[in-house]
């Protein structure tokens, strides 16, 4: 039997990762359908406005899930959808004098240059629900032939009560939903719990034909249409933000198993908020920050802002919110900061990667519900073993200089980080003086002392490397024919 035939074990020979199941509560192991192969549905993104760090949270998180499946040898299935029709995006036109298609091109374009700027992979599919129209109708179809939906003048609605289990995903009950539940003026609900499956032809509002009357899908009916479409009747793991447990995911879940009959998801995983100041970004509250304001605003290249917010955003535990704060994102900082220093001595000294004990920890972290916080930890445990054995004169056993070799090539792979040469990373907190880095005092000792190990050695490339990068930090080295050079702050 293959490796990828055991529930226990992933096709890359390592033990299969376990994750928090939001609707049961309890941390499950992966069993995919298809041993071997994941299949994956993560919510994307209502194209109609510039997206903020609450989606680059979802979406960094998810693809460090993308990117650990891949790594354990998983062909992945992963599908991404696009919301192209919707309540904001008809009213984001009325307001702005556009076309509902300028409006969706516009922010499409904004999304995916967002998610390059964050380095996330692209999914296998990336759908817009406006080209799965005939699966939304032909679903909305069965709902409607066994009883689990109903017409009420031209709109068609899901009857929540018939589908026995709603309110498990969100952990709510009924009754607790009855209570805040409540019926528009314009709608003809048989209750108020009820949520609509399409919505009748209004003026100034796009339409388009099905049997049972011109109008527009809803926005849960969309993601069932598309994920069974693409995916199959069940998926392995479907995700997003904690803000889409109630009501989006409780109502795709509750259509998809009422048609098909069918457990519709394996494992639902939700990630936290990001919080700022402790405080939930909202736009009632004006306090969105957008990806794009991020980016522009940093005092770091494209390369080291993307790392630096992957950093941030991962450095709690997914499922727990993110406090964007001056203190937490200067602390994520100073972290990629310190692996950058213990990286540019690593690669100066050549050699294999190959796994060991640390990369076997830090895997093992991620596998046991994605906790990056244990894997962070272990990055720098092993910087913090290492570095000192790094001298100028030190010496390292190979084994765990290729162990850490091979760590690193893992947190570069899964996390998204350690991906910049180290001459290319800029320290500290990046203030536009036109020097790349700077540097604290030891650094500069330890770097002349380098520098005059690869002179004795030879190694005048690296020679030349360490002088001009001390240059470029403020200091000028004046070789002294009797001792070591004399360092010149400039």
């Amino acid at each position: 039997m293959n490796s990828g035939d055991s529930p226990t074990v992933s096709p890359a020979g390592f033990p299969s990762p376990v994750f928090r199941n939001t609707l049961t509560q309890k941390t499950e192991l992966l069993s995919p359908r298809i041993p071997g192969e994941v299949t994956m549905y993560v919510c994307g993104v209502t194209v109609y406005d510039d997206c903020h760090l609450g989606h680059a949270r979802s979406q960094t998180v998810f693809d460090l899930l993308h990117r650990l499946l891949l790594r354990l040898g998983y062909r992945v299935r992963y599908v991404r959808n696009i919301t192209d029709i919707d309540d904001k995006i008809i009213r984001k036109a009325q307001e702005t004098g556009r076309t509902i298609t300028e409006i969706t091109d516009i922010y499409i374009d904004s999304f995916q240059r967002d998610m390059r700027r964050l380095g996330i992979l692209p999914p296998d599919k990336e759908p817009r629900a406006t080209l799965y129209l005939d699966p939304m109708i032909r679903l909305i179809g069965t709902l409607l032939d066994k009883g689990f939906a109903y017409k009420k003048g031209n709109d068609v609605y899901f009857r929540v009560r018939k589908y026995g289990a709603y309110g498990e995903l969100s952990h709510q009950k009924l009754d607790e939903l009855q209570s805040g539940a409540r019926i528009a003026a314009d709608e003809e609900k048989e209750d108020p719990l009820d949520f609509a499956l399409w919505k009748g032809a209004k003026t100034g509002e796009p339409s388009y034909p099905a049997f049972f009357g011109e109008g527009r899908p809803g926005w849960h009916i969309e993601c069932s249409a598309m994920s069974l479409s693409e995916l199959g009747e069940t998926i392995d793991i479907h995700g997003g933000g904690m803000d889409l447990m109630f009501p989006h995911h409780e109502n795709e879940r509750a259509q998809s198993e009422s048609a098909t009959g069918k457990r519709f998801v394996g494992i639902w995983i939700h990630n936290g908020f990001v919080t700022l100041n402790e405080e939930k970004m909202s736009k009632s509250l004006g306090n969105i920050f957008r990806i794009r304001t991020f980016f522009e605003t940093s005092p770091f290249p494209e390369g080291v802002t993307r790392e630096w917010l992957r950093a941030f955003l991962l450095s709690t535990h997914y499922a727990s919110p993110v406090d964007l704060t001056d203190e937490n994102l200067a602390h994520a900082k100073n972290a990629l900061d310190s692996l950058y220093l213990f990286k540019d001595r690593l690669d100066s000294m050549f050699g294999e990667a190959r796994e060991g004990p640390m990369t076997q920890e830090f895997l093992a972290a991620l596998c046991h519900d994605m906790d990056t916080p244990v894997a962070f930890r272990i990055l720098h445990e092993a910087k913090n073993t290492l570095n000192p054995l790094l001298g100028a004169l030190g010496d390292v056993e190979e084994d765990r200089l290729s162990d850490v070799r091979a760590l690193f090539e893992v947190a570069k792979k899964t996390l998204g980080i350690l991906t910049l040469p180290a001459s290319e990373w800029i320290y500290g907190k990046g203030e536009k003086t036109g020097r790349a880095e700077s540097l604290p005092p030891e650094e500069v000792d330890r770097l002349v002392l380098e520098r005059e190990k690869a002179r004795r050695e030879k190694d005048y490339a690296r020679a030349d490397a360490i002088r001009e990068r001390l240059k470029k930090a403020g200091y000028l080295l004046e070789d002294n024919p009797g001792g070591l050079p004399r360092i010149r702050k400039i």
